[in-house]
């Protein structure tokens, strides 16, 4: 190994990331850590094995005819219906021209406002279905994040999705769920820079900006637990369904920011801290019920490690001072 990211790892982990018998981690080992191009012939053979990795292909053979998880609800229930398997498959490297995920973008779109928002539904005695007045910034800026990943970047209504989304930005730079009163939400916030990483035109727009400088700030402090956080910003968590600190790292690595920023760089610092021997990551956290095991706490996890190569990489890989 030589130079950039590689030179600071204890060992190299990218044999294990590459195992043929985890495609979507190989899937992203060779595109993002190796950059290999979009075309190459072992990066389409990876993606192609996708679906059929075991988890997944369990989890793609229990969706239902319209293309939701378990109930027509698409947020509940939280942590396995359709909302969060497909923020899920979008980390996951499938896309719209896998039938099952197109259907269940489709079905997602159904919830969509004629003002661009995602809202969910509910049956009210005597009115029927209803839409709530507006939804949370947060899971409205996850379901933009894998329309983004799946391919629908371009479409007109994931356009509108993320236009209503920059237009809730608060003063302060930040984004709030329904807290007006109170400091900004760090996860909401976080989620929005997720979706201007992956899109040019927001990642320029000034709310961005302003969100970014906002978080940058905040990071590494014992203040962060006042912007409604719902776990310690230590912990390495997979699937990301709360705020993280590798997920924040990323992007704002995407969005300019260098290691010449004292808090993106203690960031990277403690990163760096927790590789294990190997030059893996461990998990340190899950959710109660993932859309499939994602492995065992404490021990090396392909999908923290990848993740967190993919932030690394970013930083380590520009100099300082180029900013």
């Amino acid at each position: 190994m030589a130079g950039g990211w590689r030179d600071l790892l204890r060992a190299d982990p990218t044999p294990w990331l590459l195992e043929p018998s985890n495609p979507a981690a190989r899937y992203s080992t060779l595109r993002y850590l190796l950059n290999r191009p979009a075309d190459d012939p072992e990066v389409l053979a990876s993606q192609a094995a996708i679906p059929a990795y075991p988890p997944l292909a369990e989890l793609l053979a229990s969706q239902k005819p319209d293309g939701f998880w378990v109930k027509r609800d698409y947020y509940l229930p939280k942590h396995t219906g359709t909302f969060w398997v497909l923020c899920v498959l979008g980390d996951l490297g499938l896309t719209a021209d896998h039938p099952q995920i197109e259907q269940s973008c489709e079905f997602i779109f159904t919830f969509q406002r004629e003002h661009g928002p995602f809202c969910r539904r509910r049956r009210v005695s005597g009115r029927g279905l209803v839409w709530d007045t507006e939804p949370g910034p947060c899971t409205h800026a996850r379901i933009a994040r894998f329309l983004i990943q799946f391919g629908y970047g371009d479409d007109p209504r994931v356009r509108a999705a993320i236009d209503w989304l920059l237009a809730g930005q608060r003063d302060d730079g930040m984004w709030d769920c329904g807290r007006p009163n109170r400091p900004g939400c760090l996860r909401a916030t976080h989620d929005v820079l997720r979706v201007a990483a992956l899109d040019s035109e927001a990642a320029v727009h000034p709310a961005v900006a302003r969100g970014a400088a906002a978080v940058s700030d905040l990071l590494m402090t014992e203040g962060m637990k006042r912007y409604h956080v719902g776990i310690p910003w230590t912990m390495l968590q997979w699937p990301p369904f709360d705020y993280s600190l590798v997920g924040t790292v990323d992007s704002l690595a995407r969005l300019g920011d260098t290691l010449n920023h004292p808090k993106i760089a203690e960031a990277t610092d403690y990163l760096l801290s927790r590789q294990l021997p190997g030059g893996s990551w461990p998990l340190d956290q899950t959710s109660s019920c993932p859309p499939f095991d994602p492995g065992h706490l404490g021990k090396a996890n392909k999908w923290v490690t990848l993740e967190t190569l993919k932030a690394l990489k970013l930083l380590l890989d520009t100099v300082p001072g180029e900013d």
